[in-house]
């Protein structure tokens, strides 16, 4: 129901998003949705066309047609770029298939391609079209020639900014206090030695152990037993344990630096959009924006 809200808040953590486009329906009203938010909060986005299947199977397309179905889909998509970009990155943050910055595939069969993977093993489209003639038993051979976590995973590692990069320019943009304090730098430069300040993006109940805070360290190392302090609920609350994040399931760390995503036990008062920092720093660190 408020799958928004969701959106909104993840996008305050992360410095990239993957946009995913159904290759039969396009660029739709939610792509468009998404893609401002994601502008507004100073993401920056990659493409992934999904459901390419879809194109072969049920609409029968040629390997020509499927590629200016593909190519329509990427020049709307930076369409929406131009749009809602900050000046600065309206260019920049186009997306190029030749880069590597758009993936193509099917979720369902599990294959994908990047057009730089492509030009290395010499892939061509009429090869999925081949394929699909043999049903699934061709679609398993996409799988694996082709695997998707390749193509997505390449994409991610070449073209998503690191913390320090991102962090530089999303900063002035996100937090609304003095970029000339010394909160404010450590922030801008994610120093891991700076002054403690998480922006919490999620609070889910785990029924083993209890409420989980999820959120984003901007500045400073979170670590095991320190006591925090919460700025919208005014409160103080001790770090019982801190995890990562793989996949779905929780690696305990014993700290996480700045840049990273941190999963926290303890915080039983914090909700979305809170800021946690050390007690040091209670009164002069200003919180995130509230959610719009």
């Amino acid at each position: 129901v408020d799958f928004t809200g969701h959106v909104t808040r993840s996008l305050r953590v992360m410095d990239a998003a993957i946009v995913v486009v159904d290759a039969v329906e396009g660029v739709m009203t939610q792509t468009e949705t998404v893609v401002r938010q994601a502008m507004d909060e100073l993401v920056r986005p990659l493409l992934y066309i999904n459901k390419i299947d879809r194109l072969v199977r049920e609409l029968k397309l040629s390997p020509q047609e499927i590629q200016e179905r593909l190519a329509n889909i990427i020049r709307e998509f930076n369409a929406l770029i131009d749009l809602y970009a900050d000046p600065e990155f309206k260019d920049k943050w186009k997306v190029d298939p030749v880069k590597g910055q758009v993936a193509f595939g099917s979720a369902l069969h599990k294959w994908g391609i990047t057009i730089p993977i492509a030009q290395k093993v010499g892939f061509k489209f009429s090869e999925v079209i081949e394929a699909y003639k043999n049903g699934t038993e061709g679609a398993k051979v996409l799988a694996e020639k082709y695997p998707l976590y390749k193509a997505i995973l390449d994409m991610v590692v070449e073209h998503a900014p690191n913390p320090r990069e991102a962090q530089a320019y999303r900063i002035k943009k996100i937090w609304r206090g003095d970029i000339d304090s010394e909160i404010g730098k450590a922030m801008i430069n994610c120093d891991p030695n700076g002054p403690l300040v998480i922006c919490i993006s999620k609070v889910i109940a785990d029924p083993h152990a209890g409420l989980v805070a999820t959120g984003r360290v901007f500045s400073g190392t979170i670590k095991e037993g320190e006591i925090v302090y919460l700025i919208n609920a005014r409160d103080e609350a001790r770090v019982q344990q801190v995890s990562i994040y793989m996949g779905p399931y929780r690696e305990i760390v014993n700290r996480v630096p700045a840049g990273n995503i941190a999963a926290i036990l303890g915080l039983d008062r914090a909700r979305a959009g809170e800021t946690i920092t050390s007690i040091t720093f209670k009164d002069v660190v200003t919180g995130f924006e509230k959610m719009k």
